[in-house]
């Protein structure tokens, strides 16, 4: 949370052009994916040792709420790639710099043209999940009941 903390208080102070809004979205994108590797190794770890938390939550990622939150994940791993790459291009050819602003429109458009199409194609995936569920009388809107999966 601390990070998060710094990510907003940062952003309000400094007053910056191209860089500092590279900056700020590389910090989100970073805590997203931080975020997102956290949820997957815990889900991963239920599928040894609680078998049935591990099915119950493969289902559930299926809602269309995790499904849009794929999209989000996506979009940051390409953000943070991309200009990550950037800052290590800059940081090993320091005469660079001074296309600052030009490398992070670069990084901006080249994330924009591949994330569209991405975003698209997940987000019509979600809706194929929801029209074969719908074809087959349920509601991808449905969260599964925990107690369906328990042994007990």
């Amino acid at each position: 949370m601390d990070s998060l903390k710094l990510t907003v208080t940062e952003s309000i102070r400094y007053r910056g052009r191209s860089g500092h809004y590279s900056w700020i979205a590389h910090r989100i994108s970073g805590l997203a994916i931080l975020g997102f590797l956290m949820i997957h190794v815990v889900d991963t770890a239920n599928a040894h040792f609680y078998p049935y938390l591990y099915a119950w939550s493969i289902d559930l990622f299926k809602h269309p709420f995790f499904g849009l939150g794929e999209i989000a994940v996506a979009g940051a791993v390409l953000f943070h790639a991309f200009n990550g790459t950037r800052i290590a291009l800059l940081d090993f050819r320091p005469e660079w710099w001074k296309y600052q602003t030009q490398s992070a429109t670069a990084v901006w458009v080249l994330f924009l043209v591949l994330f569209i199409p991405l975003a698209l194609w997940l987000t019509l995936s979600i809706g194929t999940h929801c029209t074969a569920l719908s074809a087959a009388g349920d509601s991808c809107w449905t969260i599964p009941s925990l107690a369906d999966y328990s042994p007990n």
